[in-house]
C-alpha cells in the first residue's frame, strides 16, 4: 500500500442554502476544477454524499492549488468550506470513474478530521505527528488570512485565482486604478497565502525542525501571533 496526497471538503451551514440551487452551484464548480486540474488529479474530484467532495492529487503543490481555486470559488458564492489535507494511505484501486473501491487509513482518517468540523484547514500526515500538529497551526494562519474578505477583496481573487487574471486585466475588469490593484492583492493576502503554500511545500521536502524554523522566520511569525 503507497500514501497519496488526499483533499476534502464539505459545505459550511450547507441547511441553511436552497438544496437544489447549492447542488446546482456545486456540480458547476466541482465540474470547472476537475478540468482544470485534469492532469494533476489520480481520482475523480467528486461529490461524496450530500455536500462532502474528495480528490487525490499527484502532489502537495497540486493539491494547495486546488484547495485555493475550490476555497475561491465556493467563496465567491458566499459558500463557506471546510477542508481536510492529508498524507497517507490507500489500497484498492485509485481511477477517475469509482472513487467506492478506493479504501485505507490515509482516508478514513481524513475523513474523521473532517467530520470534527473543528477548523477551516486541517492537516493528517500519517505517522508524522509533529508534522500534522505544526501544519495545523500553519492551517490556522491560513484561516486567518481569508477570513473577514470584502466583496471586492473576493472580486480580486476570483480574477486571480479562479480565471487566472494578470493584475493589467484585473485592473480593468474591476474598473479600479493600478494602485488599488496592488492594494487589493495585499489586503486580500494573495501574496500571503501563496507564501504559506510554499512553506507547506517545504514540510513534505524537509525535515520537520527545518521548516519550522524556514517557515516563522520567512514570514516573521512566532508561534501564538496572529495576522493583522
Amino acid at each position: 500500500m503507497s500514501r497519496y496526497f488526499i483533499l476534502m471538503g464539505d459545505i459550511k451551514n450547507s441547511r441553511k442554502f436552497d438544496s437544489n440551487e447549492l447542488s446546482k452551484i456545486m456540480i458547476d464548480i466541482i465540474s470547472n476544477s476537475q478540468k482544470k486540474f485534469e492532469n494533476s488529479t489520480l481520482s475523480k474530484l467528486e461529490v461524496k454524499v450530500g455536500d462532502d467532495f474528495q480528490v487525490v492529487m499527484k502532489d502537495i503543490k497540486t493539491l494547495l492549488q486546488m484547495l485555493f481555486y475550490l476555497d475561491i470559488s465556493f467563496l465567491s458564492k458566499n459558500i463557506e468550506c471546510r477542508f481536510a489535507l492529508g498524507y497517507g494511505t490507500i489500497s484498492g484501486e485509485i481511477n477517475k470513474n469509482d472513487h467506492s473501491r478506493m479504501l485505507g487509513s490515509g482516508l478514513t482518517n481524513i475523513n474523521e478530521i473532517l467530520d470534527k468540523k473543528e477548523k477551516k484547514y486541517s492537516f493528517y500526515i500519517e505517522d508524522e505527528i509533529y508534522k500534522t500538529i505544526l501544519l495545523n497551526s500553519i492551517g490556522t494562519l491560513l484561516e486567518d488570512c481569508l477570513s473577514n474578505l470584502t466583496d471586492k477583496q473576493k472580486d480580486f481573487l476570483y480574477y486571480k485565482v479562479v480565471q487566472n487574471k494578470n493584475l493589467k486585466e484585473i485592473e480593468e475588469l474591476m474598473h479600479i486604478k493600478q494602485r488599488a490593484v496592488y492594494y487589493f492583492a495585499e489586503r486580500s493576502k494573495y501574496i500571503l497565502v501563496t507564501n504559506i503554500f510554499e512553506h507547506i511545500e517545504l514540510s513534505f521536502e524537509n525535515d520537520t525542525k527545518k521548516l519550522e524554523k524556514t517557515y516563522f522566520k520567512d514570514l516573521n511569525l512566532e508561534r501564538g501571533n496572529s495576522i493583522e
